[in-house]
């Protein structure tokens, strides 16, 4: 599609053009349904068809109008056209706990032996992009797409507080004890006593009109407003809700929408011939506060989206064949919400220990504050390989994508939620010319995952609460026995439980280019 940008015959022509463009778009907002993209972390692999076959690479090929997903310099050189994708994404997710070792002997938390997979596992991804000349020296355009989530759902199991500890001892109902007391009494309350369903759900949308500005017949500078929408919820962390400056907000407050923006900008350039590059900043995206999870998420309820940016170079060989490389850098450390580490020393006796003991202060090492538990991760480097080959009625696609998943093995209580360890992405896709202005795109993807295994720090302990005092069990709140410290060492050991985290995705997708 590209080319040199010509003018259309009619008014009329523009305003039934302009007309289709935004009403792709409406329908596209209509269909976005609750995302489950956890391919680069929550980032997708691609966002155009042609992209999701190549492996998600394309910063300097300029295949449609979704270019601007990722490069918004790229609809310089492309005809007038409309790009419409739809793709049917299946995440497989699943985390096993291991039994606790055979000396292990107290336990503040585990989760109970076995294997869950997640449900929900078939989501409609739509996409759209629509791009018009404004002359010789450049074009606009108007995209939408989704960046996507986690949306996980365990139905089952439960979870073992006090563990080893007689007359304290309690299971709860759901994976992370957010249901209620499965057998006796709850004398510490450690129950959630709330629907025993675990997992969150998370989708982002983007909107985002973009111009492009020729610089000559070989370079193009991009710039795109970002608006993005987040919607949010999660269910199943009750058990933790005492264990964060705003107890009720932690957990099943239903969805919340929030909204934000930011700004992408973007080079296309042709240095040789044959040869183009292309390079894409984004900024951090400001969002608003999730009010309803102010408890849950670090900086009371902060949940912004990571800068990225990425390169890449277009090949061409001969008019037939043509090869891909890019590099994507996203920095998920920066958002504290998401990069903050699991301190299991500073989280039970900063937190948890005084918590049970009727301490009601706020502490900068329970859920909700700035330096609070987070998910751990890690930025990623995301390298991209595609091939396309290109005959006069059709063009065949291969792509290669490789990254080293976020989540530390330190890492892997919390991220049983969110187990986002996709490594390579195998793709393959077709075109085909349907009519001189109509093409009909393909794509295929495979995710694998790595697996991830970590030790569940709190599962076994020293702690014996009893001996820490507490509400309800005849003790003053935070005394303890003459000689006896309140402040003890928490963290893994070989008798804890190991956590198993696996993923592992399918993707098919089809689209359309029509040129004008």
């Amino acid at each position: 599609m590209t080319g040199p940008v010509g003018h259309s015959s009619s008014q009329s022509s523009h305003a039934t053009n302009l007309r289709s463009g935004l009403l792709a778009l409406c329908l596209g907002c209509g269909l976005l349904s609750p995302a489950a993209f956890a391919t680069n972390g929550y980032f997708a692999h691609g966002y155009s068809v042609s992209q999701k076959a190549l492996g998600g690479a394309g910063t300097a090929l300029a295949n449609d109008a979704l270019i601007a997903a990722i490069n918004p310099a790229g609809l310089a050189r492309l005809d007038d056209s409309l790009a419409v994708g739809f793709s049917l994404f299946s995440p497989i997710r699943e985390f096993t706990a291991s039994a606790r070792g055979a000396e292990a002997s107290n336990g503040i938390m585990a989760i109970s032996p076995g294997t869950q997979r997640s449900h929900n596992e078939y989501f409609p991804l739509p996409a759209v992009a629509y791009k018009r000349s404004l002359g010789d020296w450049g074009s606009w355009g108007i995209s939408l797409y989704g960046n996507g989530g986690m949306n996980t759902e365990y139905t089952d199991n439960s979870a073992v507080f006090a563990q080893g500890q007689v007359g304290v001892e309690t299971e709860c109902a759901g994976s992370l004890g957010g249901g209620r007391a499965l057998s006796g009494e709850d004398p510490l309350g450690f129950c959630g006593n709330e629907r025993q369903r675990t997992g969150v759900d998370m989708a982002i949308l983007f909107l985002s009109p973009s111009l492009a500005v020729k610089l000559g017949e070989n370079h193009a500078l991009g710039i795109a407003p970002v608006f993005a929408m987040n919607r949010f919820a999660v269910q199943g962390l009750g058990a933790f809700a005492q264990f964060s400056n705003a107890p009720d907000k932690v957990s099943s407050n239903g969805h919340e929408l929030t909204y934000g923006g930011g700004y992408r900008l973007g080079w296309l350039g042709r240095v040789l011939p044959g040869l183009r590059l292309g390079a894409s900043y984004q900024s951090r995206i400001w969002m608003d506060e999730f009010r309803d999870y102010a408890g849950l998420f670090g900086e009371q309820g902060d949940f912004d989206i990571p800068e990225s940016w990425n390169i890449g170079l277009a090949l061409r060989l001969s008019p037939a064949h043509e090869f891909l490389l890019d590099y994507q850098q996203i920095n998920y450390s920066d958002i504290r919400s998401v990069g903050n580490a699991f301190d299991p020393n500073a989280f039970v006796n900063n937190c948890a220990i005084p918590r049970l003991f009727g301490d009601t202060a706020e502490s900068a090492d329970c859920l909700g504050s700035a330096t609070g538990p987070g998910f751990g991760w890690r930025d990623m480097s995301i390298y991209k390989l595609g091939y396309q080959y290109v005959q006069a009625h059709y063009k065949l696609r291969f792509g290669y994508s490789h990254t080293e998943q976020p989540i530390p093995s330190s890492e892997a209580l919390f991220n049983v939620l969110a187990p986002g360890v996709i490594e390579q992405h195998f793709t393959a896709g077709a075109s085909f010319r349907w009519s001189q202005r109509l093409w009909i795109d393909t794509a295929l993807m495979y995710g694998a995952g790595a697996t991830v295994r970590g030790k569940n720090p709190l599962s076994n302990t020293e702690a014996n609460l009893l001996n820490l005092g507490g509400a309800g069990l005849g003790l003053d709140p935070l005394t303890a026995p003459a000689g006896q410290d309140t402040a003890n060492a928490f963290g893994a050991d070989p008798n804890d439980q190991d956590l198993t985290l696996k993923m592992d995705q399918f993707e098919v997708s089809i689209g359309i280019s029509w040129s004008y």
